[in-house]
């Protein structure tokens, strides 16, 4: 089980951590046309990257969230791996993953 999840766009969750507003983490939704498989846990705290920054340009756009409660890896819930510092993204990549509608 897991207590943390990362967030690879704080701009929302700055502003929960500032406007203390409640967020909560959906996993484990693969699509909205089968079975239910997911869960929602609420956030417990969010750590922004203390560097991140909108000025010009977004820089440092990760954030940390601990779970209210640990969360169990199923089938359709994963952790993920860590890249090496070396990997490159492709301009524009929006997530890690893929879309299996």
């Amino acid at each position: 089980s897991s207590f943390l999840a990362v967030v690879g766009a704080p701009r929302g969750v700055k502003s929960c951590v500032f406007d203390r507003l409640r967020y909560s983490v959906k996993m484990g939704d693969r699509s909205v046309y089968k079975e239910n498989t997911s869960v929602v846990v609420p956030v417990g705290r969010a750590f922004v990257h203390p560097k991140f920054s909108t000025v010009k340009v977004v820089q440092n756009d990760l954030a940390l969230l601990r779970l209210h409660h640990p969360v169990n890896f199923t089938s359709n819930i994963q952790p993920i791996c860590i890249p090496q510092e070396n990997f490159q993204v492709e301009a524009r990549t929006r997530f890690w993953g893929s879309l299996g509608l």
